[in-house]
C-alpha cells in the first residue's frame, strides 16, 4: 500500500482518501475523453490518454492549491481542444490564453489522424455524448475529494504525491507535470 509522507501542514492521508483521489482522477479522465470522443472514448491513442491524465491531474491540483501548468494546443486538433476546454470548465480558477506561443519543455500529445477520425465520426453519431451540463456535478465531486488532500510546499510535490496516490500511469504523468514537460 502506498503511504505518502505527510508533513505537519498536511491533512492526514488515509487509505480511504487515496482511494477517493484515485477514483475521482479516473472519473475525470473518462469525463474528458467522453466529452471529446463520446462512446468511442476507449479507442483513443496513448497520446490522448496521456493528455487526459495530465489534464485530470492539473484540474484536481487546482482545487488543492495554485500550481503553474500550461497546455499548448493547435486549433486544428479539435479532440484535444475539446478536452482542454472541458478541463478549463472543471478547474477551480484557470484562465485561457490564446495566440502564438513557443512551447518549451513540452511533449506533443496531439490527436493523431485516427483520433481525429474517431472524433468526427462521433460528432455525426445518433448517440449523444455526455453533455457539458454535467460539469457542475464533476466540479463538486473533484472539489470534495480535493479537501482530503492538503497543500504541498510546491506544485511539483503536489503532482508527485497525486501520482503516487493514484499509481500506475499517473505516476509518470504527474512527474512530467512536476518537471514541466517532455519525455
Amino acid at each position: 500500500m502506498i503511504k505518502p509522507a505527510t508533513l505537519s501542514n498536511h491533512r492526514p492521508t488515509t487509505p480511504s482518501s487515496i482511494d477517493a483521489v484515485c477514483d475521482v482522477l479516473n472519473v475525470t479522465i473518462d469525463y474528458l475523453l467522453e466529452t471529446a470522443y463520446g462512446p468511442a472514448r476507449l479507442t483513443v491513442s496513448d497520446k490522448q490518454m496521456e493528455l487526459a491524465r495530465r489534464l485530470a491531474l492539473a484540474v484536481f491540483a487546482s482545487y488543492v492549491q495554485h500550481t503553474r501548468v500550461s497546455f499548448t494546443l493547435d486549433r486544428a486538433d479539435l479532440p484535444s481542444v475539446a478536452m482542454a476546454h472541458t478541463a478549463l470548465l472543471l478547474s477551480k480558477s484557470w484562465t485561457m490564453s490564446v495566440g502564438e506561443v513557443t512551447p518549451c519543455g513540452s511533449l506533443n500529445l496531439q490527436a493523431d489522424a485516427i483520433d481525429r477520425k474517431i472524433a468526427r465520426r462521433v460528432a455525426f453519431s445518433p448517440y449523444p455524448s455526455r453533455d457539458l451540463s454535467d460539469c457542475g456535478y464533476m466540479r463538486a465531486r473533484v472539489e470534495h475529494v480535493a479537501t482530503l488532500v492538503g497543500p504541498y510546499p510546491s506544485g511539483g510535490e503536489l503532482y508527485r504525491a497525486l501520482g503516487a496516490m493514484a499509481g500506475g500511469d499517473f505516476a509518470y504523468s504527474a512527474e512530467r507535470l512536476a518537471v514541466g514537460g517532455a519525455r
